[in-house]
């Protein structure tokens, strides 16, 4: 049914049960699962939860910008997997995209989970990209003195990096991007993060920007990397050792212009996903 017609304690909880077991399980309560919709910008009236009778089968999730659909979520509760519960789910959810006149649907799935690889290839998706989950120790490198976090944000003058708003620097997310970014780290996510942007060269036409928010894990993600060159991705990548503790990054394109620098930076990959698309 309709994830609509449930309340959003009763999604919430569907969606924690479905991903019990799983490698990164999705723990969310009402606030957190408001905090999703909106920066993911989910439909909640297509997408579904499954019912066994009447106990919580799996959930699907279903985010819609224009004609283009994303599966924010997708599981099966432990006791049902195994008894094509996925295909059933999975059906249902392609016809609540094509309801919602969607040309095309994507998602990730972990490198490693290749039941859930064959699962959504069964359904006409395929493979398009990799994306990397990229993370830099607190003590790689940072330089000394800087401060990141909570309602700071300091970088070393020597480090070239100078901040300004987020909606500021936005405004170059177009010019600065050659390779379009995995879905939670479009601009209309970007548009509505609480972060915090640092820039490279002159204020009213960086070079390259990087925008950085504290989750709710309380990790500092790197939310936005943009650069007009490699030379300038490179660039901002060692600036960013101006920027201390621990940094996180999710879906980094593998080929994107920051992966080399920032691998050579001190980050290092810490999982893969396979960005899969179809055409509906």
């Amino acid at each position: 049914m309709s994830a609509a017609s449930v309340s959003l304690e009763e999604y919430a909880d569907a969606l924690t049960a479905a991903f019990r077991g799983y490698q990164f399980p999705m723990v969310l309560d009402v606030a957190l699962l408001a905090r999703k919709v909106r920066l993911e910008q989910h439909d909640l009236q297509h997408s579904l939860v499954a019912y066994e009778g009447d106990r919580v089968a799996g959930a699907a999730a279903l985010a819609v910008r224009a004609d283009a659909g994303w599966v924010g979520g997708f599981g099966i509760v432990p006791e049902q997997r195994g008894r094509g519960r996925g295909r059933e789910l999975m059906s249902a959810l392609l016809e609540q995209a094509r309801a919602c006149k969607l040309r095309r649907l994507s998602l990730e799935v972990l490198a490693q989970n290749a039941a859930a690889r064959r699962l959504y290839e069964g359904a006409g998706m395929h493979v398009v990209r990799d994306l990397l989950i990229l993370e830099r120790a607190a003590d790689s490198g940072a330089g000394a003195g800087t401060v990141a976090g909570g309602d700071s944000l300091k970088v070393e003058e020597a480090d070239s990096l100078k901040e300004a708003a987020p909606s500021e620097l936005l405004t170059h997310f177009a010019r600065l991007h050659a390779e379009p970014p995995a879905w939670q780290r479009g601009l209309p996510s970007l548009l509505v993060g609480n972060l915090r942007g640092l820039y490279l060269s002159e204020r009213e036409r960086p070079r390259a920007y990087a925008l950085l928010g504290r989750a709710q894990d309380g990790n500092t993600y790197v939310s936005d990397l943009a650069a007009a060159s490699a030379v300038d991705a490179a660039a901002l990548c060692a600036s960013l050792k101006g920027v201390a503790g621990a940094l996180k990054i999710v879906n980094e394109p593998e080929h994107s212009l920051f992966t080399a620098p920032l691998l050579a930076n001190g980050f290092v990959e810490t999982e893969r996903q396979h960005e899969m698309q179809m055409s509906l």
